[in-house]
């Protein structure tokens, strides 16, 4: 599956593209790994296995819309985001979604475990996020975008 935006694709395709691009840095565990967009990762199929689940995404709360916000109103967002999902009961890694290019400052992330990928898209229209992240068993980070 590749980028599949569900509304007839508001979203520009350069910023489609530097979605796709982003590297997702899962740091919160030892050793950190990377994930990129339709490439399967075995650090990721690894941590699912150990973790016991079959899927998660790559979510954040900041820069609603794809646009920028002050540090601080990322970060108010980014932890009701965290308390959301701790509320429903998901396991959460620490991530940073990081642009290669160093255009733009990376943007606080989580890796979401055990996250089904309707709940995922779900969340991510309610912080007025343009895409998720989400792999299921194969661990192939697939973008999703939202409508």
């Amino acid at each position: 599956m590749t980028s599949q935006p569900a509304d007839g694709s508001r979203v520009a395709p350069t910023l489609i593209a530097a979605y796709r691009a982003t590297h997702y840095c899962v740091n919160g565990v030892s050793p950190p790994f990377l994930l990129r967009v339709d490439e399967a990762n075995a650090d990721l199929a690894r941590c699912h296995a150990d973790r016991g689940v079959a899927c998660s995404a790559f979510l954040t709360a900041w820069n609603p819309g794809s646009r920028p916000m002050s540090e601080d109103e990322n970060e108010r967002a980014q932890e009701r985001l965290r308390l959301l999902l701790e509320a429903r009961g998901f396991p959460l890694i620490e991530g940073l979604g990081v642009d290669p290019t160093g255009q733009w400052e990376g943007e606080e992330s989580l890796l979401v475990l055990g996250i089904p990928r309707e709940v995922a898209c779900e969340i991510g229209r309610s912080f007025r996020q343009h895409g998720v992240v989400w792999s299921d068993r194969d661990a192939v980070p697939r973008l999703v975008m939202l409508e």
